[in-house]
């Protein structure tokens, strides 16, 4: 495991401890850190130098990049390094080095943001966006995600804002930056203002779209994954606008998440991810120009 310094190294409780304001993506995770699974006995998560969830063999391998963008899901709430479905994918494809940019609470326009500077780094020759129906109310400043920034943590932390996205009159994705803290929310009922459905799901294809022209645009190779199938309609309007997307979403229940004590994807849900993503890997490699080594 890469660390800078190991006087540097600091264990918090929650994972939310680890974020740090980041001027771009909102927050990010805090560099040379760990934290401890709070409802599984001696499971310690890791946070290498780079500021990213270790991923146990990546940093020896030596073949194509490729960088996995998402929310929680993804970085792995609950599992220990070698439980998530990234590391999964490194131990069994050790010819690819599998990159964790997952962090959690961010959605696909947070990702996008990365992605852009994971492109200028020329840090990543295969992406994979791992999508959930949630993402939708983060790309947006929906009041039902925005409440959940107005505890004393949010506060403490010294985030200040979060990148969301628009649409203009002619349906063109704005990035903005909305401030974290609107303490109106907490009375008040949105709700009748709210857009339908429809409109929402509208906002996160745009998103998934300037993602899309993003990595083509730099010869990237992408896939979409859907994560979970909360809201069916919202997943088959993805698989429908996108040849690129594939639904590889696990029930939601007892047997895939760590209910009743916390919601994330489990062992068995992380295992399931990265069967159903190995065999679309080495296909997504052979498709693009920024792609190096063989696979």
């Amino acid at each position: 495991m890469s660390f800078s310094n190991a006087e540097t190294r600091r264990t918090v409780s929650k994972p939310r401890l680890l974020f740090r304001p980041d001027p771009v993506l909102g927050w990010r995770l805090s560099a040379d850190h760990s934290v401890r699974v709070a409802f599984r006995s001696n499971i310690l998560q890791h946070i290498a130098a780079d500021g990213w969830r270790h991923v146990p063999g990546s940093e020896t391998a030596q073949g194509p990049r490729v960088g996995f963008y998402g929310c929680s899901f993804t970085y792995g709430t609950g599992l220990a390094d070698e439980e998530t479905f990234t590391a999964l994918l490194q131990r069994d494809m050790p010819d690819v080095r599998i990159l964790n940019r997952g962090i959690g609470g961010h959605g696909s326009v947070q990702n996008l943001l990365q992605l852009r500077r994971d492109i200028a780094a020329g840090a990543i020759d295969a992406a994979v966006f791992s999508v959930i129906s949630d993402h939708r109310f983060r790309n947006i400043a929906h009041p039902q995600r925005m409440r959940q920034y107005l505890s004393a943590e949010w506060y403490k932390l010294r985030v200040e804002h979060v990148p969301v996205a628009q649409l203009d009159g002619k349906g063109q994705v704005e990035i903005v930056y909305r401030e974290i803290w609107q303490p109106a929310l907490r009375d008040v009922n949105f709700g009748v203002f709210l857009p339908d459905d429809h409109m929402v799901n509208l906002v996160t294809l745009a998103v998934l779209e300037l993602v899309r022209d993003t990595a083509r645009a730099a010869g990237i190779p992408l896939q979409f994954a859907l994560l979970d199938s909360l809201d069916r309609d919202f997943n088959s309007a993805v698989c429908d606008r996108f040849s690129e997307a594939l639904d590889i979403s696990c029930p939601h229940d007892r047997q895939h998440t760590f209910q009743p004590l916390d919601n994330h994807p489990n062992m068995r849900a992380n295992s399931l991810f990265a069967e159903r993503l190995q065999p679309l890997i080495k296909p997504l490699l052979s498709k693009g120009p920024g792609c190096r080594g063989d696979v």
